[in-house]
């Protein structure tokens, strides 16, 4: 495979994992929030009833779509969209890397396999993911949910290593 070869993988694998994670980053919100809703998000729900004394209504714990009907009334759409930043530093490396490893395994494996087989993919997705590791998505959580106290990702790690 030539360098330039090389460089379009990295390059399409960068473009492709940036689109990727900005059109899934409402989802990703979504999903935190529900992970580490706290009351604020039943509070919409609560009922009183002054008819028996004072009581609460049981509420069952929000779904998908009203979390982000509560997020789009409560912070806006650019809201949906926090965090993109710190992903995106995660996300494009780590997805470049594995498209440029990705056919650069598949490129030798050729030779030594049966040319474009099952095989060669598998294999060489196989090898492309375990070398391409990436903690992006532990540290994206932890991001979330420690907003607050978190300043970047440098510091959160600092605060996880000696752990």
């Amino acid at each position: 495979m030539s360098q330039r070869d090389t460089l379009v993988h990295l390059f399409a694998g960068g473009c492709g994992g940036t689109v990727g994670a900005i059109l899934t980053c409402p989802l990703e919100v979504v999903k935190t929030r529900l992970q580490s809703s706290s009351i604020t998000l039943y509070v919409s729900e609560v009922q009183l009833s002054t008819v028996n004394g004072a009581s609460v209504a049981r509420v069952s714990p929000p779904g998908p779509l009203h979390c982000l009907k509560l997020i789009l009334e409560r912070e806006g759409p650019r809201s949906l969209f926090r965090g993109l930043g710190p992903n995106l530093v995660g996300v494009a490396p780590s997805r470049a890397i594995y498209f440029a490893a990705y056919s650069t395994a598949k490129e030798k494996l050729n030779g030594v396999l049966e040319p474009d087989s099952t095989q060669v993919h598998m294999v060489s997705a196989g090898m492309a993911g375990n070398d391409c590791s990436f903690p992006s998505p532990f540290l994206k959580e932890l991001f979330a949910n420690w907003a607050d106290n978190v300043v970047s990702y440098l510091s959160m790690v600092v605060l996880i290593v000696p752990e």
